[in-house]
């Protein structure tokens, strides 16, 4: 049956509400998911009910003819929650805040299981997160009209999706949608490091992908995106990669740790001298030519630099007790050194 939040504003309300219920676990309180169902609740209440839904069992349940058509009153004996009392608790918790009518444009899908069907009930939503596979922020990249836009682009016999990423190419080659965030950040037109610093963790991708409105986000995966341009910067963040592998490893000590741990930097600073601006378009510009001869060669020189930039701005990393690992991937660092000439 379908319910309003209203309906439901004072089931969970006491503290002693989960264990009365028989829950299966307490109220989790500030969880992201539970902020998240608070805002909707108060932004979008048309939404809360459409994913998700309450389960109760019940020992009985009875129905009572109203004095009016359709106004039958039910008496659920012997209640428990079986799935759903992060939601009762986020609607009880705000309805102080929120007036009985906003919480009434909140419809919910409510579920009474009673005798087997309880206990079947029970045992699907104890196990539920065996049969569940979590959402992540890269699964929900396929809602951006970007993305789709480059999904249907021609990609010579090959194809891209942001859970797979591409496959392109004669023989099958395949960049990771990882590679794929890591190249467009490394070969972004904004004037910053910051995407490339979100991209180089696999923690900073899904903090990129998260926020789909941000600018951050917008200046890597835009409307003038191509197939096209998304393999040269593919190509273009390998062969960087690949020159500041080959860099001998006395160029990685002391300052040079940089190399180490903050090549996205190196190599967003290397394709700076790349027009970046043509990347997804038609160019007379021999970028293949480029991307082979002349960067590595560039990437090397501005590892160089930036080391010696870091040395000479920040002396002190350098000294005992300092540690590269933890200073070298900062962004206020990458913000200061991307002001070195190359």
């Amino acid at each position: 049956m379908d319910v309003t939040a209203a309906d439901l504003d004072m089931l969970a309300a006491s503290v002693g509400a989960p264990r009365r219920l028989s829950a299966k676990r307490g109220y989790l309180g500030g969880t992201g998911a539970n902020v998240e169902l608070a805002r909707m609740l108060e932004e979008r209440p048309e939404d809360f009910g459409a994913a998700g839904q309450i389960v109760l069992g019940a020992e009985a349940v009875e129905v009572q003819p109203g004095p009016r058509p359709f106004a039958d009153t039910l008496f659920v004996v012997g209640l428990e929650c079986i799935d759903g009392l992060q939601r009762l608790r986020v609607i009880a918790d705000m309805r102080g805040r929120l007036s009985r009518e906003h919480l009434q444009r909140a419809v919910l899908r409510l579920e009474i299981r009673c005798g087997d069907e309880r206990d079947r009930a029970r045992h699907a939503y104890d196990f539920e997160d065996r049969y569940v596979n979590g959402v992540t922020a890269q699964d929900r990249l396929i809602r951006c009209p970007n993305i789709r836009r480059l999904m249907e682009g021609d990609w010579e016999k090959g194809d891209f999706d942001p859970r797979r990423g591409v496959t392109a190419g004669p023989h099958g080659s395949r960049f990771s949608m990882a590679d794929v965030t890591s190249a467009l950040a490394c070969l972004s037109d904004a004037p910053l490091p910051i995407a490339a610093n979100l991209a180089a963790t696999p923690e900073g991708q899904e903090a990129l992908w998260s926020d789909r409105t941000s600018a951050v986000y917008r200046s890597v995966f835009h409307g003038r995106m191509t197939p096209v341009g998304v393999m040269r910067a593919v190509e273009a963040w390998r062969t960087a990669r690949s020159a500041l592998a080959a860099m001998p490893r006395k160029s990685r000590q002391g300052h040079g740790h940089l190399i180490e741990y903050a090549p996205e930097l190196i190599c967003w600073k290397a394709c700076r001298g790349l027009p970046l601006l043509s990347l997804h378009a038609k160019s007379e510009f021999r970028w293949d030519r480029a991307i082979e001869r002349e960067l590595p060669d560039r990437t090397v020189r501005a590892a160089e630099s930036l080391v010696a930039h870091y040395k000479e701005v920040h002396p002190e990393h350098g000294r005992p007790g300092n540690s590269y690992k933890s200073e070298a991937p900062k962004l206020d660092l990458w913000r200061e050194l991307a002001e070195c000439v190359v």
